[in-house]
């Protein structure tokens, strides 16, 4: 069974997890690297699949645009430095004709997110704060401080911290930073607080102190207590994480343990997933390491980076470079063969599910013909050569619509892979004239050379 259409079968033989609503998040402190798209696809096949089960559900993807600036791409750090600490959305943005820091790199992500078909509510929590949505949760969870301290130490072993410790930040009235506060007492109506300058490396607080209420997008709660605490607000049911938040005694079961100890809110469907690298190593969006997901985009069509993350069981890491590889006519090769399965064998196979749920606008059901992609890459490179006639000859002589599509699209992004990513022993040159070597070529190799230009003008079907 396809790992995806295993997950839906434990989720709904459960008979826990209703009614079904998937959620997913991203902060967006940066441009969204190529590994952050594994979560959301994963939660959308989920989505899809339930759907396609006959089930209601739904999907949100919350943009968690109310945290702290922790952390610049290299390319900002010189100019936005005095804006860390800052909520996301409380910074400036990095370029014209967008509201603010967080809007610039959430519209980025969004449209890349919708261009491989990902059906998914977006949602801001910095607006959810700001309604007031997060009200009830925060309350609960400033009366729970105790209890909170108690969970994490039970599940990560950490040290409880001084008396007075309480789980939530406040946006400081003076300078308007909110990851240099630090909140000590709150009286049920109102938290005490002071903006520390040396609270964390990353910003300098002003040192202000000040009362204020916790509410209505002033403050808010620390990160693993946040996270549960969305499931509750937005009413999620099914939610998983990578890796490094799913560790035993990490993130995810505390968050877990805080939904049904502090929240008392039934825990959401559990799965951990693996990462995705480049060379062994994870990437990271506000330290803008690894390809961008952007860059993804253009160097694959919307059905192969679907492709790319659905072919791949979600325990397993995908490793993929493209950079001076073979990494991309390679894909293209397997993805022809899952729709040959599929078109030969339907989605019974497992090479022919990943085939179904890769596909965004329109499913191919009959078969047509794939005009290989490194042939084209190979083609590309030969001086007036006619592509589209050397796929007919293929093809008994004609193209049909969709094919001569399909063909007009593998050329585009052939081009693309010669001209940023092919490696050198892939390239090569037609020369215009002959090299000074062919001189010293012996009458035997001038006259091989020459039958096998004969044969290569051969028309073989005849």
């Amino acid at each position: 069974m396809y790992w995806a259409d295993k997950i839906v079968e434990d989720i709904i033989s459960s008979q826990k997890h209703q009614p079904y609503r998937v959620d997913d998040m991203f902060t967006p402190s940066g441009y969204a690297h190529m590994g952050n798209i594994r979560g959301p696809l994963i939660h959308d096949l989920i989505y899809k699949i339930l759907r396609e089960k006959g089930k209601k559900s739904s999907f949100t993807y919350v943009f968690n645009d109310m945290d702290p600036i922790d952390g610049l791409p290299s390319f900002l750090e010189k100019d936005f430095s005095k804006y860390m600490g800052f909520p996301l959305r409380a910074a400036p943005s990095p370029k014209p004709g967008f509201a603010n820091f967080a809007d610039y790199f959430t519209k980025d992500f969004q449209k890349i997110l919708k261009s491989i078909g990902i059906e998914a509510k977006f949602l801001s929590s910095w607006e959810m704060y700001h309604q007031g949505k997060f009200d009830e949760v925060i309350r609960q969870a400033l009366d729970n401080s105790e209890k909170i301290q108690d969970i994490y130490q039970r599940i990560s072993g950490s040290q409880k911290k001084a008396l007075g410790w309480l789980p939530l930040q406040v946006v400081c009235e003076k300078c308007g930073k909110l990851g240099t506060t630090r909140v000590f007492a709150w009286d049920g109506r109102e938290v005490t607080y002071k903006c520390e300058p040396n609270l964390v490396k990353w910003a300098k607080g002003c040192g202000y102190e000040g009362k204020i209420s916790p509410f209505g997008g002033k403050g808010k709660l620390s990160w693993k207590v946040d996270w549960p605490a969305h499931w509750k607000v937005i009413g999620v049911t099914i939610e998983g994480a990578g890796k490094d938040h799913a560790s035993a005694g990490g993130s995810y079961d505390i968050a877990m343990e805080l939904c049904r100890e502090v929240f008392d809110y039934p825990q959401p469907f559990k799965f951990p997933y693996e990462h995705f690298l480049i060379g062994g190593k994870k990437m990271s969006s506000s330290k803008g390491v690894g390809l961008k997901a952007r860059d993804l985009i253009s160097l694959l069509p919307p059905e192969l980076v679907r492709f790319l993350f659905c072919r791949t069981n979600y325990r397993e890491a995908i490793e993929f470079n493209p950079i001076g590889s073979m990494a991309i006519p390679d894909l293209f090769d397997e993805y022809d063969r899952c729709a040959k399965e599929f078109w030969q064998e339907g989605s019974q196979s497992d090479l022919g599910r990943v085939f179904e749920l890769s596909q965004i606008d329109q499913l191919l059901t009959k078969e047509i013909f794939l005009p290989r992609f490194r042939l084209v890459a190979t083609y590309l490179q030969m001086p007036g050569l006619d592509i589209k006639a050397q796929f007919k000859q293929g093809k008994d002589g004609k193209l049909n619509a969709k094919e001569e599509k399909i063909l007009k699209q593998r050329i585009k992004y052939a081009q693309i892979w010669l001209e940023k990513y092919a490696p050198e022993d892939f390239l090569f040159k037609v020369q215009s004239k002959l090299p000074k070597e062919a001189r010293k070529l012996s009458s035997a190799q001038k006259e091989y050379l020459a039958e096998i230009a004969l044969l290569m003008g051969k028309d073989w079907k005849n």
